[in-house]
């Protein structure tokens, strides 16, 4: 369970089975055991044994029986809401892997590395270094494409910075709209197979010895340019010397945060070039960066590659942070995966529980109504009639507690937001989901009651009107 827990997740670093939880288990499970034994027998205290012989006798089974019935349908009504959770849930993660993140998740591998003090001991050198680097990395057999970038789409990473049309500077940055700012190397846009939609991405050329360029997102051009030209437009960047910088492209869109993000998230993307990253910036920014390599090979296969290219350098230079883009895409949606796991465990749970109760409850019915069975059937009664008698009752009990529990859960998932939030793709009241989960624990209920249905069918009615 630890490792499905999303980083999101408060203490779970504390998280752990030790003597105090087993200890309060067993205390509990003492506890429970004491608590649901005492309830029939303080009901039974003070019973009169004669009248309590002369009503078996009848075979009159509903005061038997309520308490039973209302555990069973309290069962059912509680797996539905279990259910229709983690159903909803599996939708949500059934839509977000079908989501276009705006770029190609598959056969992509991301990892850091340390390069040696040695090798960045000024701006000059540090850009050197990086650029052998990648150079060494791309040569690699079955290596496609590979580059920098200091923002994984997905990840986690990435900030917001101020901007502004052309040069002139807004009185105040805060007030300002804010951007999604890629720094990246000029190969980026061919490995991460993101669309250009006009003009061109970086080039090497794009230095700190040329002019400052930019491309920007669909999204950015939609919004800001969309009666004009955004090839002819310039961009200034908050906090950053560089600027302003003239727009030369235009990419897709790319899924940062989430695949399910908002909104009200910011959706203008910049894409800055890393070789034009001022010498005072460089100390700071290239060491950020990750890289990322397009490859068909298996990450067990090519990494050893990689490491060796890496080393070529020096063995000083660590690769770490390793992690395929399907990795991260899996990741990015653990706030619905892991509470989707909780509603499935439990829900599986109650399913069992709910089947174990049917099936006590028709078991015991039978049982107590063997005397009633036999007269029925020394009056004509035959085998299936036994049977949907048997069957009916069990289905009653679960189509009670099916209605109980869709009302429910039609009221939970309304009133907490916390759970609808969680939801893309789906509504909380999702009528495929409902029929499709009713329509398994009415199966499951079914199954449940066949078997003490068929041994009523077998009854010898000459046997149960003996039985008392």
């Amino acid at each position: 369970m630890l490792a499905t827990v999303p980083e999101s997740l408060p203490r779970s670093e504390n998280v752990g089975v030790n003597a105090s939880v087993l200890l309060f288990t067993l205390g509990a499970s003492i506890a429970v055991g004491i608590l649901f034994g005492l309830a029939p027998a303080v009901k039974s205290w003070n019973a009169d044994p004669q009248a309590s012989l002369k009503e078996g006798g009848r075979g009159s089974t509903t005061a038997h029986h309520r308490g039973q019935s209302s555990l069973v349908i309290g069962q059912m009504a509680l797996t539905l809401v279990l259910l229709a959770g983690a159903g909803l849930l599996f939708q949500t993660m059934r839509h977000l892997w079908n989501v276009n993140p705006g770029f190609d998740t598959q056969h992509l591998i991301t990892f850091k590395v340390g390069v040696s003090p040695a090798l960045t001991k000024t701006p000059s050198s540090t850009r050197t270094a990086y650029q052998q680097l990648i150079e060494r990395i791309r040569q690699i057999p079955g290596v496609q494409a590979a580059d920098f970038t200091d923002v994984v789409p997905l990840s986690g990473q990435g900030g917001t910075m101020p901007f502004w049309i052309g040069s002139q500077k807004p009185a105040s940055l805060q007030a300002a709209p804010r951007l999604v700012g890629f720094l990246t190397g000029p190969d980026y846009l061919r490995t991460m197979r993101i669309p250009l939609l006009r003009g061109r991405f970086f080039t090497p050329q794009d230095t700190t010895k040329s002019p400052c360029v930019m491309v920007i997102d669909s999204v950015f051009a939609h919004t800001y340019f969309p009666d004009k030209d955004p090839l002819t437009q310039t961009l200034s960047v908050g906090f950053s010397p560089m600027g302003p910088c003239r727009i030369v492209g235009v990419v897709g869109h790319l899924k940062i945060w989430e695949l399910n993000e908002p909104d009200t998230s910011p959706q203008n993307q910049a894409y800055l070039p890393l070789y034009q990253d001022p010498d005072e910036w460089v100390a700071l920014g290239y060491p950020d960066t990750t890289i990322v390599v397009r490859t068909p090979l298996d990450s067990a296969t090519v990494m050893p590659a990689i490491k060796a290219a890496v080393y070529t350098a020096g063995n000083d230079q660590p690769v770490y942070d390793v992690h395929t883009m399907q990795q991260i895409v899996s990741e990015s949606m653990s706030s619905q995966r892991f509470p989707m796991i909780l509603f499935g465990t439990f829900a599986g749970l109650a399913l069992l529980l709910a089947s174990i109760g049917i099936y006590g409850v028709i078991s015991y019915s039978v049982t107590q109504r063997l005397h009633e069975i036999g007269i029925r059937m020394a009056l004509g009664a035959e085998g299936r009639d036994v049977f949907r008698m048997v069957v009916g009752h069990g289905l009653r009990l679960a189509l009670a507690g099916l209605a109980i529990g869709t009302a429910v859960a039609f009221i939970l998932t309304r009133v907490l937001p916390s759970f609808s939030h969680l939801l893309y793709g789906v509504g909380a009241n999702d009528p495929t989901t409902f029929v499709t989960i009713s329509v398994v624990l009415t199966a499951v209920a079914v199954f449940a009651c066949c078997i003490p249905a068929r041994r009523a069918m077998r009854v010898d009615p000459i046997v149960a009107l003996r039985y008392e």
